[in-house]
């Protein structure tokens, strides 16, 4: 093994232990579908940049060979690094114009790395976004299938759904879910060697495949729904072990957006319609969607809150610390990152990674070492064995700190105004009701076409 290969591996490993230290709640279904050799082309949608193929590369347990932006190779040490990984410079009209036409060169690379037998990811949509579901599948997935093929490898294309549960949060969940692999060679085969037929049928198939694996809303207007619709009707108590339940609602809550947009709009449209009216009237009260005030009676919230203040007391001291000991990175980090330029959400994640790993790691040296030469060596390796955990417990308070100050000004608020929080919890009541029949007609429907 050569020197460049052996930082590749090291480098992989490195990435994926980053990649669980941002995202601890992973959960990859159907992997089983992954072939255990042989030529394989991962397709996957593309909702957060270069975390996506360290998420892969986790999920599939194997070295993938990925197409990314030219530009990125041009970088100083990262782009070193992505050669190491055995990444793949890809060329786009929005990045030079005028090298668009090596995008046929990128892709007999991918065709070639096939041809040996190994992996190959790519994103079809082309790139990263913040939509929630699938963007435009372009032909760029059949085209290094179908010219694999025909130099006489035979090639599975594996659809990977990337889901994630807040891709900017620190130590969110993410579900991948794996598809079933879709025979290259017999696609082909069967549109009786036409090849540009062939490729538009495939990217189609490549199309819905991934759909199916994500979130997907056919209108994108209706985006907005879905977060209330997660706010509205939460996990059933029966997934309150569940991980990723949250995850699993958003899936489910899309599907049934979708079914009722294309068969009974009228009434999707109603419903939408009193979801709006009633955040207005929420948001005119000074509320969100979200508060507990509107779903929790005053005397159950009031020893909800107690409780959890309580455990906010008992916290308090190492959320301190470790806020006081990452406070300089932290701010160091995010200052970096706000000059940097990035389309919405979809970079955060990674800057914040690349740019922090290297500022928190001199903080925590320079820190050690001013412990060590101050006092005693065994208390400058406590402090600093002890701060990545206070650190997270640190970020856990802050969250919860928020969400208790939140619910409690929300009490003392509608505590004087009890008839105008009546009416709004009556229609939050009747809202509920509504859409869980709609999703107990959906539920009924799925059991029935099953």
């Amino acid at each position: 093994m050569n020197a460049l290969a052996s930082f590749g591996n090291a480098a992989r490993w490195g990435v994926r232990r980053i990649l669980r230290l941002y995202y601890p709640r992973i959960e990859v279904e159907g992997r089983e579908h992954i072939p255990p050799s042989g030529a394989i082309l991962f397709v996957a949608n593309h909702p957060n940049s270069l975390m996506d193929p360290a998420l892969i590369g986790f999920a599939t347990r194997r070295p993938v060979h990925f197409f990314a932006k030219a530009p990125l190779f041009d970088v100083p040490v990262f782009g070193a690094l992505m050669r190491a990984l055995g990444m793949v410079p890809a060329y786009r009209g929005q990045d030079d114009k005028a090298q668009v036409r090596k995008n046929l060169e990128t892709l007999d690379v991918g065709a070639k790395y096939l041809q040996r037998g190994e992996a190959v990811g790519i994103f079809p949509e082309g790139k990263s976004h913040d939509r929630e579901g699938l963007e435009q599948v372009r032909t760029g997935a059949a085209r290094i299938a179908c010219q694999a093929v025909q130099g006489g490898t035979s090639v599975n294309i594996v659809p990977l759904g990337l889901n994630y549960e807040r891709k900017d949060r620190f130590r969110s969940a993410v579900w991948v879910r794996v598809g079933e692999p879709l025979d290259a060679t017999a696609w082909l085969r069967a549109h009786g060697g036409e090849d540009k037929k062939a490729m538009r049928a495939l990217t189609e198939e490549i199309d819905l495949r991934l759909k199916q694996l994500v979130a997907h809303l056919n209108e994108d207007r209706w985006q907005p729904f879905l977060a209330e619709l997660e706010t509205l009707l939460p996990p059933d108590d029966s997934e309150a072990g569940d991980p990723i339940a949250s995850l699993r609602q958003r899936k489910r809550f899309a599907e049934a957006m979708n079914h009722y947009l294309a068969t009974d709009r009228p009434r999707a449209e109603a419903v939408a319609a009193a979801i709006e009216q009633h955040r207005a009237a929420v948001a005119a009260a000074g509320l969100t969607m979200d508060s507990p005030i509107l779903r929790l009676g005053v005397a159950r919230l009031t020893l909800r809150l107690l409780g959890e203040t309580l455990r906010l007391l008992l916290g308090l001291v190492p959320a301190v610390a470790g806020t006081l000991h990452h406070l300089v990175p932290f701010a160091v980090t995010r200052l970096i990152v706000r000059f940097i330029k990035h389309p919405g959400r979809v970079t955060v994640a990674q800057n914040r990674l690349m740019i922090g790993i290297p500022i928190y790691g001199l903080w925590y040296a320079a820190v050690w070492w001013g412990l060590a030469a101050w006092t005693q060596f065994w208390i400058a390796w406590l402090w600093t064995a002890l701060m990545p955990f206070c650190g997270v417990a640190a970020l856990h308070y802050t969250w919860r700190l928020r969400t208790a100050g939140r619910a409690w000004w929300h009490e003392l608020k509608m505590f004087a105004q009890p008839q105008r929080l009546r009416r709004l919890r009556s229609a939050q009541v009747e809202l509920r009701r509504k859409l869980q029949r709609l999703r107990q007609e959906f539920r009924a429907r799925n059991v029935t076409a099953a």
